[in-house]
């Protein structure tokens, strides 16, 4: 029978996912925005990051499992306690950066009409706060799970995939506005403040 913290963790970790999809729901504004349709620019990384999404969306709600059946050592609670803080702020991450960059958050890598370069609000501190916002978002949930099995395989999932991602989409946005995003490049870090 699980303890009432596991059991909390759990809950947490659904309603963070819960938040992921609430904020796809009802933030994300325009058609365009919803376009699962590739460009050159995309270069694969949109199916890469379904793909580990894919993954996250069936092994994380099943950490349960993974615990009853005791596969993989268990997360301590005061990391999983940072871990739901972490998804909680991915969730905020998230919120401000569709906010702020309004139709131009697209699932796809894509040139808009009246595409413009965005580097106020939570664009001022990292370039990609979306892809910071599913890191934290997922990574915390996982943790609240607390099965290092879990843990472990969205990490190695999602940060290569990320790094593709950020790397085809820092190329796309050169392409785009040229030296005005190299000058963005040279004032802000990709996706931690002051570190990269």
């Amino acid at each position: 029978m699980p303890t009432t913290w596991l059991v909390i963790g759990y809950v947490c970790a659904y309603l963070l996912i819960a938040g992921f999809f609430l904020i796809e729901r009802f933030v994300r504004r325009g058609e365009d925005t919803k376009n699962m349709g590739r460009t050159g620019f995309d270069k694969g990384s949109t199916t890469v990051i379904s793909v580990v999404m894919g993954v996250a969306f069936i092994l994380v709600p099943l950490g349960p499992l993974w615990n009853a059946l005791r596969i993989g050592p268990r997360v301590n609670l005061w990391v999983a306690v940072v871990g739901t803080l972490v998804g909680v702020a991915g969730l905020v991450i998230r919120y401000k950066a569709f906010s702020t960059l309004g139709r131009f958050f697209t699932r796809t890598l894509r040139e808009q009409p009246g595409h413009t370069l965005v580097t106020s609000g939570i664009y001022r501190l990292v370039r990609h706060p979306g892809y910071l916002s599913d890191l934290a978002i997922f990574i915390g949930a996982a943790l609240a799970m607390r099965n290092l099995v879990v843990v472990i395989i969205v990490l190695v999932s999602f940060i290569p995939a990320y790094v593709y991602r950020i790397h085809a989409e820092e190329q796309m946005l050169l392409d785009i506005f040229g030296c005005d995003y190299q000058d963005y490049q040279a004032r802000s870090k990709r996706l931690l403040p002051y570190l990269w």
